[in-house]
């Protein structure tokens, strides 16, 4: 609907600036209906330029804000995803598949209806492959990581490169193939360790009827 304002008001805006200058060139001295005209035509390109403010909105502010507004699901005023949300949780998935797939007609445009349907269908049906291809729309990361491997996985689907830049590069992490497991390096035996020197002066059990084992009273004179 806010298409076909934008198309009319704009065309109607032009229509009378082009009329307003033809007028303007052929009777000068004519100022009430010059006049008049220029009103019209201001009043009407005051309304198409309010139709205009989203799409230039969006233009301007779209690549900063763009992962905060379209990324985690905010709308969830409307009763339809609130109905879905409840299903969810109760684990009845069918009726939150037929709330979201409702929502996702009323407002193509937000992200929150296509999510709880990827999230709530058959795994492999054609609505699961619906949903992924409008989540694979908007700009979250973790959803549209999801959509993606599901749409790969499941359907055979390539859904190509994606509009930002941070989503290809997390889906680059998680697509690339680690690397193969580098072969045992070969290494030498080691020698066997050598044996401790025995402290003479240690006596064990054994040793102690040995004559060898007691100790020289020479020695002890001679360290006095």
């Amino acid at each position: 609907m806010l298409v076909l304002f934008r198309f009319f008001l704009t065309s109607l805006f032009l229509w009378l600036i082009v009329k307003l200058s033809r007028q303007a060139a052929e009777n000068l001295d004519d100022d009430v209906s010059n006049a008049g005209l220029f009103a019209l035509a201001v009043v009407v390109g005051f309304a198409a330029s309010i139709t205009w403010a989203p799409v230039l909105g969006r233009l301007v502010a779209g690549p900063m804000t763009g992962l905060m507004t379209d990324g985690q699901v905010s709308e969830d005023r409307t009763w339809l995803i609130r109905f879905a949300r409840r299903c969810e949780a109760r684990e009845w998935p069918r009726l939150a598949v037929l709330a979201a797939f409702a929502e996702g007609v009323r407002h193509p445009n937000l992200p929150a209806a296509f999510v709880v349907g990827m999230n709530n269908a058959r795994p492999g049906s054609w609505l699961e492959k619906v949903f992924a291809r409008e989540v694979w729309r908007f700009n979250n990361i973790t959803n549209c990581v999801r959509a993606h491997e599901i749409l790969r996985t499941r359907h055979q689907i390539d859904p190509g490169t994606h509009e930002q830049a941070e989503i290809n590069l997390a889906l680059m992490s998680q697509i690339r193939e680690p690397a193969p497991a580098l072969p045992p390096l070969a290494v030498p035996a080691a020698p066997p360790a050598p044996l401790p020197k025995r402290n003479a002066r240690i006596r064990l059990f054994g040793d102690a009827a040995s004559p060898a084992a007691k100790p020289n009273p020479a020695e002890g004179k001679e360290e006095g």
